[in-house]
């Protein structure tokens, strides 16, 4: 459905993909499955280090409810702009969408808390901007379910409607795949 420029150098020079860090707060564990957490946690820490080494752009988002209270290996660094969403998805801030827009975003990369409803509502959101969307599954969290919810079944849902608007891959094709393009484009 969408091509990854950014996977395939060629004669145009594409800008680097958009990391998209969604709603990874302190106080996230509360309402996540915790295995979920932990794991949406290490991922995302590691695909953010990357992130920083290769130059991507990376921009953080938080729920406009709340005070952000980034987790301390997740904050932004001074030069990441943080926006804030009032609605589950994080291109419900219009400074957000405004900022793909302006810079012409053509790759979004989306790791962080909550599958449902935050980054499938955010995944479907950009795919109506044009923007290619690239879901990290095990770097985003799924939200904590009593046995007796439907809550389950809303989460596999979400995991067979997300390829409608995006690719999903896992850390480590996502990390292996840009270090073996670093090294086709430098040619060492």
């Amino acid at each position: 459905m969408y091509s990854h420029s950014f996977a395939y150098p060629g004669p145009k020079n594409h800008a680097p993909p958009l990391l998209l860090c969604s709603d990874l707060v302190v106080d996230g564990h509360v309402s996540e499955e915790p295995a979920s957490w932990r794991t949406c946690i290490h991922n995302s820490a590691l695909i953010l280090t990357t992130a920083r080494k290769r130059r991507w752009r990376i921009v953080h988002v938080y729920r406009q409810d709340r005070a952000p209270n980034p987790i301390a290996s997740l904050r932004p660094e001074p030069d990441e702009p943080v926006f804030q969403c009032r609605g589950p998805s994080a291109l419900s801030s219009s400074a957000l969408r405004d900022f793909l827009v302006m810079s012409e975003t053509e790759e979004l990369i989306l790791i962080g808390r909550s599958m449902v409803p935050y980054c499938l509502s955010t995944a479907v959101a950009a795919a109506d901007l044009g923007v290619a969307v690239t879901l990290v599954a095990d770097a985003v969290s799924h939200g904590a379910v009593e046995s007796h919810e439907s809550s389950l079944s809303i989460s596999h849902a979400a995991m067979r409607l997300i390829p409608q608007f995006a690719t999903m891959t896992s850390t480590a094709k996502l990390l292996q795949l840009q270090s073996s393009l670093s090294l086709f484009v430098s040619g060492t």
